[in-house]
C-alpha cells in the first residue's frame, strides 16, 4: 500500500519553487563572488609595491622665497621639548611619517643608507613620527624594523606638521643651515641613492657631494 497525502501533493510545487530560488541565490552568489575577487584582485594589483623614484629635482616644490621653519615645539626620543628651528645645526632634511601610512613604511628604511651619506655630506637627518601614541610607540617601531639609526621626534598632535604646512604623509622638507625651507618633497621616493644625494646638495647650493665608496 502506497501511501499518498494529498496536502504533500499540494505542497510539492512550493518546494520546488524554493529549490529554484535557492539555485538562483546559489548563482547570485557565485556570480558576485567572481565580481569581489576582480574588485579585490585588482585592488591588491594596485597597492602592489613599486620601486620608488630616486629624488628629481622636478619633483620637487622649490621655496621661492625661502621660508624660516617654524618655532614649534617638537618631542625628541627622550621627551624633551625644544622648537623646531634649534635643533637645525646644518643643512637638513625633515622626514614626516607613520606607522599607519604604508608608502612611509616602504620609504623609511632607504634613509638608512641616505643618513651616512648625508651626514659625510654635511647634512642631518631628522625624522618625525605622526603617530598619535607618542614616543614610545615610535621607539618600539623603529626597534622592531630595525631603523633604530634614524632619529626621531614625535608629533603626536600633528601641531609640527600643521606648523610645516605637511599636507600628506610621507613628505620630506630640505632645510639649509639658516633654517630656512628650501624645497620638500610630497609623495615616496627612495633616499638611499647617490644621486638623491646629488639633489638635496644642489637645492642646498652646497656643490657636489663627495663620492660614495662601493658606489
Amino acid at each position: 500500500m502506497v501511501y499518498s497525502d494529498p496536502e504533500k501533493r499540494a505542497r510539492k510545487p512550493p518546494l520546488a519553487d524554493g529549490n529554484e530560488s535557492m539555485s538562483e541565490r546559489i548563482l547570485v552568489l557565485v556570480a558576485l563572488s567572481v565580481i569581489l575577487a576582480m574588485v579585490f584582485g585588482t585592488g591588491m594589483r594596485i597597492r602592489h609595491p613599486t620601486a620608488a623614484p630616486s629624488l628629481r629635482t622636478d619633483l620637487m616644490l622649490k621655496s621661492d622665497p625661502t621660508r624660516p621653519l617654524a618655532s614649534v615645539a617638537s618631542i625628541d626620543a627622550k621627551g624633551e621639548s625644544k622648537p623646531l628651528n634649534e635643533r637645525i645645526t646644518r643643512p637638513t632634511v625633515i622626514t614626516y611619517w607613520a606607522t599607519w601610512c604604508i608608502p612611509c613604511l616602504r620609504e623609511l628604511p632607504t634613509f638608512l643608507g641616505f643618513k651616512p651619506m648625508a651626514e659625510a655630506a654635511g647634512v642631518d637627518l631628522i625624522t618625525i613620527s605622526e603617530d598619535k601614541e607618542g614616543v614610545e610607540h615610535a621607539r618600539k617601531f623603529l626597534e622592531e624594523k630595525g631603523l633604530t639609526a634614524l632619529p626621531f621626534l614625535t608629533d603626536a598632535d600633528g601641531s609640527v606638521a600643521k606648523a610645516t604646512r605637511v599636507k600628506g604623509l610621507p613628505t620630506a622638507i630640505i632645510v639649509n643651515g639658516k633654517g630656512e625651507e628650501v624645497a620638500r618633497m610630497e609623495g615616496e621616493a627612495d633616499w638611499g641613492t647617490k644621486e638623491t644625494l646629488d639633489v638635496v646638495i644642489e637645492l642646498l647650493g652646497m656643490g657636489s657631494a663627495a663620492p660614495v665608496a662601493g658606489r
